[in-house]
């Protein structure tokens, strides 16, 4: 305990993340089984702390809404598009023409962040599917994804393996591949705090990296947490970091100052701009999960 509230206080010395050029955000929230409306206000606190960044905000009006049948998000005015909605429950959907707003966006080159649990959304969207790559699906819906120790990826045929699960949200010890951007200066290996570990993530795994992956207890198996795919001249990022459930009062998914110091790079690099590459006093280490307040949130 007094090791996670020194590191708590070292927030003061942790730098602020630099913007080299402007970036003009929107985030699609509206529905979820999670807490959308908190996911929201978290990210939107995370990302305005730094100069250069504006966060704007388009919310799914309701079935039945007389606003429904005009709601067309503006994607072409922004560089970088979040979005933060679930159908898992299959209530609600997003009209075919904001469908296709989203997938011609992307594809003319546009940046897209499926947060958490929008990886869960819209099955029977192909083109999502194709966006995300992997997403919360049946098992023979799709390919799957483990790791070796080495971080070689295996594909996981449709049908063998399990449908998409996890277990209990965990401290999980996180190993990134390679030298993306978005992990410029990172350790080897961290841990991320409050972390949900997807079971046979699946989907058409197109033009597909994974950047990082931790080890699940039940299976043995490592599996993707962070990956990427590129879809026509756009990028996607998606991850398994940042549950915000509607019982938390803190999330620690979203205090994770691991976490806090990846969504301004993933910005960053979707709008294609240079990512920050000091890391921050703060940063957990592969032995310790490091906890910072969210920016305008009581924590």
């Amino acid at each position: 305990m007094i090791r996670r509230l020194l590191r708590i206080g070292v927030l003061c010395m942790a730098a602020l993340p630099v913007f080299s050029e402007p970036v003009n955000v929107l985030i699609v929230d509206g529905f979820s089984n999670h807490d959308w409306k908190r996911t929201t206000q978290l990210l939107k606190g995370i990302l305005e702390q730094s100069d250069g960044v504006s966060v704007s905000v388009s919310t799914f009006p309701g079935l039945g809404s007389d606003q429904l049948e005009t709601w067309v998000p503006a994607f072409g005015n922004f560089d970088v598009v979040i979005q933060n909605c679930n159908d898992i429950k299959g209530q609600e959907q997003w009209p075919r023409r904001v469908q296709l707003g989203l997938e011609e966006y992307v594809a003319n080159g546009g940046g897209l962040y499926v947060f958490h649990s929008a990886n869960n959304a819209f099955p029977d969207w192909p083109e999502y599917n194709r966006m995300i790559g992997l997403g919360w699906r049946d098992a023979d819906f799709g390919y799957a994804v483990t790791l070796e120790a080495d971080g070689t990826a295996v594909r996981i045929p449709p049908g063998k393996g399990q449908k998409t699960s996890h277990g209990k949200r965990v401290d999980a010890l996180v190993t990134r591949i390679g030298e993306h951007p978005v992990h410029a200066g990172f350790p080897r290996q961290w841990v991320a705090a409050d972390i949900e570990i997807y079971r046979y993530a699946r989907g058409p795994a197109e033009n597909l990296t994974v950047l990082s992956f931790t080890r699940d207890e039940k299976t043995g198996l490592h599996f993707p947490v962070e990956w990427i795919v590129d879809y026509g001249k756009g990028r996607m990022y998606t991850s398994t970091l940042g549950h915000v459930w509607a019982d938390q009062e803190t999330p620690e998914g979203m205090q994770c100052a691991g976490h806090q110091t990846l969504i301004p790079r993933i910005v960053q690099w979707l709008a294609g701009n240079e990512t920050d590459s000091e890391l921050p006093a703060d940063f957990p280490t592969a032995e310790a999960r490091s906890l910072r307040p969210v920016p305008g949130q009581k924590n």
